[in-house]
Parts: C-alpha cells; structure tokens; sequence
C-alpha cells in the first residue's frame, strides 16, 4: 500500500506525540523509536488519534480528515445534514450525486490503517507483562477495522501490517471473522491478567483502566458485528450468529456512553475536542468556518418538529426558528431556494461557551446504541434479559439523558410517538423499523455513519434522495482510494462507480 511510507513516518509521530503531550512525559521525542516505547506510553495517542476519523478534525496537519469523516458521510447519506446553499456553493455535491471515485473520503481507508498500526505496535510489543494494554488495542483495532470491511468489502488484512507495501487482499468475510474473534481473545487477555501485569491507568483517555467496562464493550462491539450480520442468509454465517448469540445472552455490556477526553481543552486549536473545533468555534470564541456549513436537512426537520414527532431533543441537536421549529434545507437545493433563516447545529452538539465545547467528550460509542442493538437482538432471537420494547424504551431514555432532559419530556415524548408508525412501539408492526428509527434519531450527528449502514442492512431509516442525485441512490460502498490504485495496483480488485451502486459489503442486502 503507498500508506506503508506513511505508516512508518506517520506511526513514529503518533508515538512521539504520546511522550510530549498526552502523557507529559519528559523523554526527548527525538530518541527513541517506536517498539522501544511500552505501551503505556503509546496508548493514549493510540487512541485519541484515530478516533478522529469518525468526528472529522480541526487541525491544519490533519486536514485529510477535516471534511472526510465518518460521521459526516453518514449524516449526509443518512438524511440529516445539509448545507446553508446560500452561502456555501457546492459544498457535498459529489456526496448528493452520489457519483464517486477512487479519491472520495479516501482518508477514511488512510487514516484507518495508518492509525491501526499504533493498535499493532501495542499488541506486539515484546514483553508478557502488558496484556491488558494489548487487550485494549486488539478491541479497538477489531471497532475500527470493522467500518474498512462494511465501506470497502475485501481488504488487506493478514499483510496489512507487516510493512510490505503491497499486502494481498483478504476475503471480507474472513476479516470480518477473524476481526470478531480477536474480540474474543482480547477478552480472554483481560481475565487472564494477573499482578505481573503493568496496571492502566490514566493512560487510558476512554475507560481509565477499568477493564472490566473494556470487557462490557467488546461485548458490545461483538454484538454490533453479529447485528450487522442478521440479514444474510449463507447457513454457515447463520450459524455462527446462532452459536454467538447464545454466548452473548447473559453477557455484560456498556452501562454508561463509552466516551474519550486526553485534555481536550481550550489552550489552542490542536488541543480542541476535534468535531467541536472542526464545526464550532476557536479558543477565541470565533465560529471556525464550518460553522455555518452544515443545516438540519428539509427530510430531518419535517420528522422532528411539531407537526410529526415533536421530539424535544430538536433543539439539542439544532438551533430552532422563533417558534420553536427546526428550519431544514432540502438536499441540494440551490440557493436563491434556501430560506432565509435555517437552523444550523444546536447548543447539544456545539456549545456555544468555547471553554465548555472546548473541553467535551468524545463519543466513541453511545449507550443508546448499545441498548437499541439490544433491543434488535432480542427481537430476532430473544433471550437476552429483557422485552426487546423495555430496551427502546432505555434506548430512548438514555438520548435523552445525555442531553439532560426530564424524565416528563420523555414520558411526553413516548406517550406523543406511541402510535406514530415508524416511530412508536406500538404503531409500527415492523417493530425492527421503530428501533432503527429510534437509533438513527439518537445517534444523529454523533454517528451517523451507522444509521447509513442500518439503511443498506435494513432499508432504514428510511431516505429522501438529494434533489441533485443523479445515480438513483446512494453507494453502498466507496470505492478503493487512490493511495491503493497508485500503489498496490496489482493486488487491489477493480470496482467501479456501477459496481458500487449495485453491491456492497457482503451482509448489505443487494
């Protein structure tokens, strides 16, 4: 892969920066070379780094995943961001035409594997005594590695670190596996941990070293993989979900958003919370450019104002009009057509006091996430402790928890939804569409990237096309970049624009 130069230029840096900055650590950057630094020195970057590819970036060296995130591709192509046409001309029309090519969020594919081999840096580090680090490394190794196979299908896996810079692609549904099965073992790691082990502490900007919640999130992490599973029918993959499912019942999983804080604070612009620094304001309390780029789209707004759901998080999530309503802009329209007032993100998502927006956490994953995939599971195939409509209904709540919401809102709320088809447990028979439904709402400009791979697993949350479409939908993949057609041209398979319109990853329902 040409990533390969990078990742030994790239990786060192990432490593150096976890001496000087994350950690405080006195040791001249300049020294020492990367497998000389244990892990505890390697973590912390390890993980603040490459969760940046899912909430975009603010800093100038970064700036290949600035407008290039997960979270952005997905809030488009799941119906939720727009832009303020009037004042931004052709922002995200590729995004809305939905006519990609091999330098479309190819950064997706080069920050992944760039910042991955930070994870494998950790996992082979020779010394015994550090299996918890390992074990956090192989699980997010196995959450992020997970968005390559579901975007790109067959990938490099068992060369991909080894710095060969031309890696054989492996089968997806080998690296999916084998991906699922080091959460397995970066389980088995942690029970097996014993006071020879280097305690983690705060070194670890997610969960502080408690390794048993690390041990609920894989968890949890291995029940998203076998839910992004469930509409394939090859038996072999239906049995493996069979068998898995019934390991998972009476597992433990996340009780709390799992979230990420290595100091972001509000000193400089490197050191922002990065979506709040790439959507929000600077440490002067000026709005950064992109403040007033992306707007609550006409299909979103219609959904959560008063005339539908009149969902109270509204106002969270976007900034309201005069009357309380979400003014949304239809997906590429043009703007002599935009009103004149539109609601961009609100205070839940963007505070406005920089110091407070500055400093928030990152949310690697949402315990609304975790509860809706519970409520998806129990509906399937049941058994996992509760009603699957007593887990929507926490899925819910725990939306409007992070926002600090009353429990009289939500009761309103739930009582207001009940019969809403689509939205309400009892209203909709396809109660799968209520809970996809629920989970793209509470996961809205946070991740959107999930909702978009619930709709190509699902056909929800149901999508209005841009009004610019000109391919008859969205991609159910993207295209491999050109960091791969450049330099691993012999390996990499040929996929086309029509291909990808036509096939995605192998458990997307074509």
């Amino acid at each position: 892969m040409k990533i390969f130069n990078k990742i030994l230029i790239g990786a060192l840096g990432v490593m150096m920066l976890s001496c000087t900055d994350y950690l405080e650590d006195n040791e001249s950057p300049n020294s020492p070379l990367i497998d000389n630094l244990a892990p505890t020195k390697k973590l912390a970057a390890a993980q603040s780094d490459i969760f940046r590819v899912i909430t975009g970036d603010n800093r100038n060296y970064e700036s290949s995943v600035r407008t290039s995130s997960l979270n952005q591709l997905g809030s488009i192509w799941s119906g939720v961001w727009s832009v303020d046409a009037a004042n931004w001309t052709g922002a995200y029309s590729q995004e809305y035409t939905g006519n990609i090519n091999n330098a479309f969020y190819d950064s997706i594919w080069d920050w992944i594997y760039l910042k991955s081999m930070n994870f494998e840096n950790i996992k082979n580090y020779e010394s015994d005594t550090y299996d918890n680090h390992k074990a956090i490394a192989m699980i997010l190794e196995s959450f992020y590695m997970q968005y390559i196979v579901d975007l790109y299908g067959d990938v490099p896996y068992t060369e991909a670190w080894i710095l060969n810079p031309t890696p054989v692609y492996d089968d997806q549904k080998f690296v999916y596996r084998s991906l699922y099965n080091q959460l397995d073992e970066a389980i088995e790691l942690i029970q097996a941990a014993d006071s020879f082990d280097e305690p983690v502490g705060g070194e670890d900007v997610m969960l502080n070293g408690n390794m048993q919640q690390w041990i609920a999130f894989a968890n949890t992490v291995k029940l998203r993989y076998l839910i992004r599973q469930s509409e394939v029918t090859d038996p072999e993959i239906q049995g493996f979900i069979t068998q898995e499912i019934n390991e998972l019942r009476g597992a433990t999983f996340i009780s709390s958003d799992v979230t990420i804080n290595p100091g972001y604070n509000a000193t400089s612009a490197d050191r922002q919370n990065p979506f709040y620094g790439a959507y929000g304001y600077s440490p002067s309390g000026e709005p950064v450019s992109r403040r007033k780029l992306p707007v609550a789209s006409e299909h979103i707004a219609n959904i959560i104002n008063s005339s539908r759901t009149d969902d109270p998080r509204r106002a969270m999530w976007f900034i309201p009009d005069g009357s309380g309503e979400i003014v949304g802009v239809p997906q590429g329209e043009v703007g002599v057509n935009v009103p004149d007032y539109v609601s961009f993100f609100g205070s839940g998502i963007i505070p406005t006091d920089t110091s407070i927006g500055s400093s928030m956490d990152g949310y690697v994953m949402l315990l609304s996430e975790a509860k809706f995939l519970l409520a998806e599971a129990e509906q399937r195939w049941g058994g996992f402790g509760n009603s699957a409509e007593q887990y929507f209904n926490e899925g819910v709540m725990a939306s409007f928890d992070r926002f600090g919401l009353t429990i009289d809102e939500y009761d309103t709320y739930m009582n207001r939804i009940s019969n809403i088809d689509g939205f309400g447990w009892n209203g909709t028979s396809d109660k799968i569409e209520a809970i996809i439904n629920q989970k793209w709402l509470a996961l809205m400009l946070t991740n959107g990237m999930e909702a978009y791979l619930d709709n190509l697993r699902t056909g929800y949350p149901e999508i209005e096309l841009p009004l610019t479409n000109t391919t008859g939908g969205f991609p159910k993949r993207l295209l491999y970049p050109s960091s791969e057609i450049q330099g691993n041209a012999a390996n990499v398979p040929t996929v086309s624009l029509s291909d990808a319109l036509a096939n995605g990853s192998f458990w997307v329902a074509n």
